[in-house]
């Protein structure tokens, strides 16, 4: 059964269907990775819901959605630079030819590659195994369940569980 909210005359639910989309758009664009992005629609519609009886002008909705979306994909990418945490796909996979020359920036990031690549080696075999035909062989995740003979949404959840891991654990080997 699904609550009916309305406040100051927007159903609430009305508005999630009309704007998830767009949000989730405007998220993956800044963060590049479908799971932070996801979170990041769940906040902003927490947010706006906190906020909803301040908006004016009803027909400005979608655009007051992506601003608060915007704002909290920044807000979080600023979280995780400042708590040491780090995008595996970008650190990982992502081409680093941008021109610098700072040997220090460069040793660091072999030696997170090092690490990142042990915690790899670490994962459970099930989620290894699906790590490592989406990033090392680059198959899609409809390819991999395919492969594997498994559902997409347990093809998903265990990147994503990976992704979990790997990120705290470098992050712990950062602290300490």
């Amino acid at each position: 059964m699904a609550v009916q909210l309305n406040v100051q005359g927007v159903d609430f639910n009305d508005l999630y269907e009309a704007f998830a989309e767009k949000v989730f758009k405007v998220a993956i664009k800044i963060t590049k990775d479908a799971y932070l992005a996801e979170d990041i629609v769940q906040e902003t519609f927490i947010k706006a819901l906190s906020k909803i009886d301040s908006i004016l002008d009803i027909e400005k909705m979608g655009a007051w959605l992506s601003t608060i979306a915007s704002r909290t994909a920044i807000d979080l990418i600023r979280k995780e630079k400042r708590i040491g945490m780090i995008l595996v796909d970008d650190l990982l996979f992502s081409d680093n030819s941008k021109g610098q020359n700072n040997v220090e920036t460069e040793v660091e990031k072999i030696w997170l590659k090092e690490e990142i690549v042990q915690e790899i080696l670490q994962l459970k075999p099930a989620l290894k195994t699906v790590f490592l035909l989406k990033y090392k062989d680059g198959m899609k995740e409809e390819s991999i369940a395919q492969h594997l003979k498994l559902p997409i949404g347990t093809v998903k959840s265990r990147l994503y569980r990976a992704r979990q891991q790997i990120r705290n654990e470098v992050k712990l080997e950062l602290s300490t």
